[in-house]
Formats: structure tokens, C-alpha cells, sequence
């Protein structure tokens, strides 16, 4: 899976338009206009697998449109207006206005269905399977946060989530060029995509809190967030992802990280966190193992990552407590 697949993969999107022209007059991107002043595409590449396509267009009658793709990769995407339906590998969906979507896709078919004269903006961004790799790389909660821990044997899978505030007002700032120099834009924008990915990625994947009031979970909801619990400990070393955790107890991903923490008083992976460092701390005590061995029984392939964990929240070098040093 190379890099360009991202922009392959754009680039045949665009291509299915109706006779879409390329206007090359602004230099760091490329602006597709659409015929009978339909709308228009914005393109931005700020570096190898990575790409911004923000779109705007309202077409004259409804539309069908197939895309094929080898390719792979990571899109976030934002739908701010729109109507329509779209399907892909067998796969159904509704575009949703004010959502934001996590999606996954390799060696896919797509058929999307617009419908005629509805307003239809959209902001999306294309992540090569190798930055996402990277990027998730040192979370140190196991594999299933990997591109093919979270796809597994599908063509597609899109995770979906409303539009919250601090991200919309991420993506008015994209084309705020206020306080940038011309020469900088290019810099502002590959700085904002970032940022907006940064926090996209942290809400879909590892539990960032958004300000929610606190709900009345049923009894059926509590006993599945005491399954998600227990799945959770008996896979300590190689834990399910947040998103496969939910699936696996039955419940919505969202439902599943409001109500872990009413019932347990944390987040899912802070619990998680918790119980694998009281494991090692019990297994440094009987002496038996070394640290960098404790260390990955309990899950944390990186050793600097789980020394600064176990002092955090006991006060204390894991090799203090190999020599006896913890009451």
C-alpha cells in the first residue's frame, strides 16, 4: 500500500464528476470547478499521504456515481451540509449534516447517490495507511489500533459521531488566513489539518472527554459495561480497541465511554492502565521476573512508556520496587 494511494484515490473521485477543469491558479492547491457553476473542489497536499479536499457544489439533477479502488486508507470526514445516500461494499449509508466520520477503506467499490439541487459541503482528509500506522504507533494498547486491527478482513468500515463545537470551529480556521503570510499559508493549513486530525483521532480512539451530562444507565447497559470490564482484563496484554470493545459488549462505542466511567468512576483505558500497573507492581514484589519482562506481560511494549506510568502513579521506578523498596 503506497503512499499515493490517498491522492489515487481523490483523484478518481473527481475524475467521476461531471466534467470537472482543473484551475491551477492558486499555487498550493488545486481548485476543481464543476460545470454550470455547480461548485467547486479544493485540494491541498501538504506532504507525501497526507491531503485535504474541502468541496462545495449543488448539482442540477440527481447523480450517480461508482468508484472502484486497489487503494487503501484512513479519511476523516466531515459532512457540514448535505443529502443523499452512499454504499460501499455492500455497505449503506446516509450522509448526515453536522457529523463527523472515521472511516476505514481498502480494495473497495463505492456507489454515491446525490441528490438534485441540495446543497452539499463537505471537508475531508486522507491519511496514507502508513502515517496512520504511525501516528497510533505508540499508544501502547496492542494492535487493534493498527489500520488492520480496526478494518480486519473488510473493504469498509466508517465510525460515526456528531460535529462538536471545537472541531467546527478547527475547520473555519483552515482557510483563515489572517495572521498567516502569503508565503505561509501553506505551513498554516498543513498545521491546521494536523491539529484537526490530532483531535479527531483522540475522541474516535482514545476516549478524549467532550463536556456531556451525566445519564441514568439501564440495568441492561450496566451489566454490558461490566462485560466491556471483564473483556477488557482478561485481554490485558493485548486489549480489543475502544470501537471493538463496544462491539464486543453490545454496545454504542460513545454509550460505552459515558457509562464506563459513571460505573467505574474513570475512562475505559484509564482503567485499563490502572489494573495492568497493580498486576506489574504484584509481580515486581514476588521478584521472580525482571522489569522489561513485567513490563510486557502487563501490555506496555515500550519500556520508557511503562516505567514513567508505574512512577506516576506509585512514586517509585519499577527497579526500586525489584529491590524491595515498596512497603
Amino acid at each position: 500500500m503506497e503512499q499515493a494511494s490517498v491522492h489515487s484515490i481523490y483523484d478518481s473521485y473527481i475524475n467521476a464528476l461531471p466534467s470537472t477543469k482543473s484551475d491551477r491558479i492558486v499555487s498550493e492547491a488545486n481548485r476543481y470547478t464543476l460545470t454550470n457553476k455547480d461548485g467547486y473542489f479544493r485540494r491541498v497536499i501538504p506532504r507525501p499521504g497526507l491531503e485535504l479536499v474541502e468541496s462545495s457544489y449543488s448539482l442540477q439533477e440527481n447523480r450517480v456515481m461508482d468508484l472502484q479502488s486497489q487503494a487503501a486508507m484512513v479519511e476523516l470526514s466531515f459532512c457540514l451540509e448535505g443529502s443523499g445516500e452512499f454504499v460501499v461494499s455492500g455497505s449503506q449509508h446516509e450522509f448526515l449534516p453536522g457529523s463527523c466520520s472515521l472511516q476505514l477503506m481498502n480494495d473497495f467499490h463505492a456507489h454515491f447517490m446525490y441528490r438534485a439541487d441540495v446543497p452539499h459541503r463537505s471537508v475531508g482528509i486522507g491519511i496514507s495507511v502508513e502515517q496512520f500506522n504511525e501516528w497510533v504507533a505508540e499508544s501502547d494498547v496492542g494492535a487493534a489500533y493498527s489500520f488492520q486491527g480496526l478494518l480486519g478482513n473488510q473493504a469498509y468500515r466508517l465510525f460515526r459521531m456528531p460535529l462538536q463545537p471545537n472541531m467546527a470551529r478547527m475547520l473555519q480556521q483552515l482557510n483563515d488566513f489572517s495572521s498567516s503570510h502569503l508565503k505561509l499559508r501553506r505551513l498554516h493549513t498543513e498545521g491546521k489539518i494536523l491539529e484537526i486530525v490530532s483531535s479527531a483521532l483522540d475522541t474516535f480512539l482514545f476516549e478524549r472527554e467532550e463536556n456531556r451530562p451525566r445519564r441514568q444507565l439501564s440495568r441492561s447497559d450496566r451489566e454490558k459495561i461490566h462485560s466491556a470490564r471483564d473483556i477488557l482484563l482478561e485481554n490485558m496484554e493485548s486489549p480489543p480497541s475502544l470501537i471493538e470493545l463496544a462491539r464486543l459488549a453490545q454496545l454504542n462505542e460513545y454509550k460505552l465511554k459515558i457509562g464506563f466511567k459513571e460505573e467505574f468512576g474513570t475512562s475505559v483505558f484509564a482503567y485499563l492502565r490502572e489494573r495492568r500497573l497493580e498486576k506489574a507492581l504484584g509481580l515486581l514484589r514476588e521478584g521472580h521476573l525482571n522489569v522489561s519482562e513485567v513490563a510486557l506481560i502487563v501490555g506496555f511494549s515500550n519500556f520508557s512508556h511503562f516505567s514513567e506510568a508505574f512512577r506516576k502513579q506509585y512514586g517509585l521506578n519499577p527497579s526500586e520496587v525489584k529491590r524491595g523498596r515498596f512497603c
